[in-house]
């Protein structure tokens, strides 16, 4: 995609044209054609967002949208970057744990609004305006702790990384079949594995019973189990490296 782009894309995405332009202002600006790429999206899915079909919206040719936009590829970056605007900037009074869990649940609640965002491709993902407060913001709740900024970086990637994969979970998942009777992995397992064909998987699930009504376990939410996993590795992570720092 890379290649596809036009050298003064990473300017426009920024809102800043290049320079030496001349005549009239443009009667259609660029941010008129995200929006309407952005609506196209959201009614019928990323798939039927088009070049033709922008332009149609816009009340352009084409041959006129090509004039803005280079291709599709520009298209979606641009497209990527609007999409963040409407993520929701959690609590700033909470501390870094809470706070980059409430970060991380933007981004899947956005992607549950808003399905086609797990169509974008990943080279869509380039640093605009947008998609830098977002980061920003994470980096805010990482403000106090004591980590280079690399490793910053780093776990802010993760843990959207992580928010991407449970948004697709949990979006897929509202597709499926709610009435399939062996949706519990345990009990699909235990109905149909072969202990001797899957031996080390099958020893561990010997002791597993359904829960009983009303019951409760910490793994009974797999989001949020995997959710307070994920942020307890970090925590340990940074006491690991405030004990390395400290003095003997």
């Amino acid at each position: 995609m890379m290649d596809a782009m036009s050298s003064d894309l990473i300017p426009r995405l920024w809102g800043k044209p290049p320079a030496g332009r001349r005549g009239p202002k443009p009667a259609l600006s660029l941010a008129q054609i995200v929006e309407a790429a952005y609506d196209i999206a959201d009614e019928q899915g990323l798939a039927a967002v088009s070049m033709g079909r922008v332009a149609e919206a816009v009340g352009c040719s084409p041959m006129a949208l090509y004039r803005h936009v280079k291709n599709k590829d520009e298209l979606l970056i641009l497209l990527a970057d609007r999409l963040c605007a409407d993520l929701p900037a959690p609590d700033r009074d909470l501390g870094w744990r809470e706070g980059l869990a409430a970060w991380m649940r933007a981004q899947v609640d956005l992607a549950v609004r808003k399905p086609w965002f797990l169509d974008l491709p990943v080279a869509s993902t380039l640093p605009g305006p947008n998609r830098l407060a977002w980061i920003d913001l994470g980096f805010y709740y990482l403000r106090d702790v004591a980590l280079p900024a690399e490793e910053k970086l780093a776990i802010v990637g993760i843990i959207a990384q992580y928010a991407l994969g449970e948004a697709k979970i949990e979006v897929e998942g509202a597709l499926s079949d709610r009435e399939n009777p062996y949706a519990s992995f345990e009990e699909m397992l235990v109905t149909y594995a072969d202990p001797e064909r899957f031996p080390n998987l099958m020893a561990s699930m010997a002791t597993w019973q359904p829960a009983a009504p009303g019951a409760a376990s910490d793994s009974d939410d797999p989001s949020a189990f995997g959710q307070s996993l994920l942020m307890a590795g970090i925590e340990a992570h940074i006491e690991r490296h405030i004990e390395r720092g400290a003095p003997e």
